[in-house]
């Protein structure tokens, strides 16, 4: 009887009669504790915007269903687009997304998935923003910098009393007050460098935090947004008992003039015999050792093994000024933050009624191409990294109801990403031109933009409306 039951559930399914699901399957005895049924029910109830009974329903086998993502997904559906319990659903989202199987048979569930927990960030209330992360940072960092400028003292006099690991762990007290996921290095001349281990969201967060650095600590401490890249020819690196001199490792670059990227074939007879693994993770961290990992962020493209020397290779210590060299030599300007390299673009989407916003773009600017790219995949990696670290990727919607030319409205444009970016904890990103212009902002501080900006838009003769780096996200007018 009871497959008999979700076989007609089945065919109310596809027949979009939700209203008769229900009564088919509360009218079976012990529904309420099957399942599978009761997921069914519980879609039904979704469907007919019963949201609430949803949720009951689904709470009732929340341990059979924790580690299902169809469960979940239910759950977030009825929380997120029907009674807005962000707080009820965000963990079971968070377990859910942390170990994806690469086999997944639903990839669109996780997808979704991925979108709700954009909104349940979005809307934790003890979310603290970065702004706040980075001001108890240096709050501790002013109670505590006797006792670790001490700690480094000690280390650099090679005094055995100090374990350099209880040096670094006592700095990660302070560092996570930000995040667990931001790195470092400590050296015994006061330095504190920050790294961003190809995570590039990390390189529109850490500068903050450096220039978040109170006056005192300037002319005793050096702190680095990111490794700038430094180890000359003469560096010897040990990585599985192999000792690897930078100018032992050699590179072919292949230019590509047109998207500024340079292709990377690496050769050394150690290191290219290890497993793919190891030999690509040791040359990755050389290259950022010796190019500094912006501009490996900025500039390199491809990265290849080689399994022989090739004609023409460089030594890995000529890497970075042979970049400059190839950029002067195009009269293009080299960059070493990613912050400042805007790149222009041209794009063609479909765009019609049903389209979000965005989908009218033709041309733009960006520093963070990663980001606006992710948007039009529906990729939410880059948004979930700077939401969990209290930032907020977001956007301005200039709307020219006043029919300016379009210069006029650019100017306009300029002006109030110049006010914003004075006035609030924020950078801006770029501009994209369509039917509206779009100007791309993360903020450290969402609260304090929402408050901000609005008194600073009064002026102009046009309206503005902001929406966060998803598409369909809610918008808010300001």
């Amino acid at each position: 009887m009871r497959k008999v039951i979700l076989d007609k559930v089945d065919k109310l399914y596809d027949d979009d009669k939700h209203k008769e699901i229900i009564s088919t399957i509360t009218n079976f005895a012990g529904y309420d504790k099957d399942y599978e049924l009761s997921g069914q029910l519980a879609v039904a109830y979704n469907n007919t915007d019963d949201y609430s009974k949803a949720i009951i329903t689904l709470e009732s086998f929340t341990k059979e269903g924790v580690n299902d993502p169809k469960w979940v997904y239910r759950l977030a559906y009825a929380c997120c687009e029907g009674t807005k319990e962000y707080a009820k659903v965000q963990k079971y989202i968070e377990n859910i997304l942390t170990d994806i199987p690469e086999d997944k048979a639903d990839e669109e569930v996780y997808k979704d998935l991925s979108n709700y927990l954009v909104d349940c960030l979005i809307n934790d209330v003890n979310n603290i923003s970065f702004k706040k992360r980075v001001e108890n940072f240096w709050i501790w960092f002013t109670e505590n910098e006797e006792k670790l400028s001490d700690m480094l003292t000690k280390m650099k006099a090679h005094d055995k009393s100090i374990d350099p690991a209880s040096i670094t762990d006592f700095a990660n007290e302070g560092i996570s007050l930000i995040s667990e996921n931001i790195y470092f290095n400590l050296g015994g001349n006061f330095e504190f460098t920050f790294t961003c281990e190809g995570n590039s969201y990390l390189f529109y967060l850490t500068p903050y935090i450096v220039s978040q650095m109170p006056e005192k600590f300037k002319e005793k401490w050096t702190f680095t947004p990111f490794m700038q890249g430094d180890k000359s020819d003469g560096f010897m690196l040990k990585i599985k008992d192999i000792d690897v001199a930078i100018s032992d490792m050699l590179v072919a670059v292949d230019y590509e003039s047109d998207n500024g990227d340079f292709n990377i074939k690496f050769y050394n007879e150690h290191v290219c015999k290890l497993d793919d693994s190891d030999a690509y993770h040791i040359f990755f961290l050389m290259m950022d050792m010796v190019t500094g990992e912006a501009v490996s962020n900025l500039y390199i493209g491809t990265v290849d093994k080689s399994d022989t020397k090739l004609d023409g290779m460089i030594p890995l210590s000529d890497l970075k000024q042979h970049i400059i060299d190839s950029l002067e030599k195009d009269e293009k300007q080299y960059f070493d933050n990613p912050q400042e390299r805007h790149t222009s673009f041209e794009i063609e989407l479909d765009d019609d009624e049903y389209s979000p916003y965005r989908y009218d773009v033709t041309f733009g600017t960006t520093s963070y191409q990663s980001l606006l790219s992710s948007y039009y995949i529906n990729d939410n990696d880059i948004n979930l990294q700077l939401l969990k670290m209290g930032a907020v990727a977001g956007f301005l919607i200039l709307i020219n109801e006043e029919g300016l030319e379009l210069g006029e409205a650019l100017a306009h444009a300029q002006n109030v990403s110049d006010k914003i970016a004075s006035n609030t904890s924020s950078i801006e990103l770029g501009r994209s031109i369509g039917s509206y212009i779009y100007i791309d902002f993360i903020t450290y501080d969402i609260k304090e933009f929402l408050e901000k900006t609005p008194e600073l838009l009064k002026d102009y003769p046009c309206s503005f409306t902001f929406s966060y780096f998803k598409p369909f996200s809610e918008t808010i007018d300001l």
